[in-house]
């Protein structure tokens, strides 16, 4: 690398060399906030999968009754007959420059099956898992957030690597080098027009 020992490359180098260090700064602490986010992102994804966990093994339970009771294939023969909506809203959170989804609204129509088709096991069986659907979708949502935090957190890592490593000591380097050239070059002048006056001085004497 080519380094021009002016004052003036020296004055870039010395602000280009306090950015760096701002933005080394701003990248960390993005980079320790994001990092709390994903602990606790991860904490709530722990916390509501054992409860989806519990719940679900219920629902299965009374799903098996339900079809020791009526027979596989009747209950296969209603879920067919299945019919309703779901409404999932949505919105977008910012997080460290970080957009992740965030659930606001989940909306499951009333009833999937005639009353007439139904027994006590299938309609606990319904019930159980139409209260775990927003519960799956908040897990889902919680997940997609902690990979895009992940994702986020190592491509930050590796930007606050490469100033602390590798930008911020090259431009240190260069500070260094032209600190050293320019005050070298100084000196140089300095024993020059030393040089240059003890000469005119003598020139001086001997005249007289």
């Amino acid at each position: 690398m080519e380094i021009k020992p002016t004052r003036m490359e020296l004055l870039r180098t010395k602000k280009k060399l306090k950015l760096a260090e701002k933005g080394h700064k701003l990248l960390k602490e993005k980079r320790d906030t994001l990092v709390m986010e994903f602990f606790n992102t991860l904490k709530e994804i722990k916390s509501t999968r054992g409860g989806i966990t519990e719940e679900l093994s219920k629902a299965e339970d009374m799903l098996f009754l339900a079809e020791a009771h009526r027979g596989v294939h009747d209950i296969e023969r209603v879920a067919l007959g299945l019919s309703g909506s779901t409404q999932i809203g949505f919105k977008e959170k910012n997080i460290m420059g970080v957009r992740v989804p965030e659930l606001n609204e989940i909306e499951i129509s009333p009833e999937w099956y005639s009353v007439i088709s139904s027994s006590t096991y299938l309609e606990a069986a319904v019930s159980s898992y139409r209260k775990l659907a927003p519960k799956i979708l908040k897990l889902a949502e919680l997940q997609l957030k902690l990979n895009l935090i992940a994702e986020e957190i190592k491509t930050t890592k590796r930007r606050v690597n490469s100033l602390e490593y590798i930008t911020i000591p090259s431009f240190e380097y260069v500070k260094k080098e032209i600190a050293f050239k320019l005050e070298e070059r100084e000196r140089e002048n300095f024993t020059r027009l030393k040089k240059i006056k003890s000469k005119a001085a003598k020139n001086a004497e001997e005249a007289a």
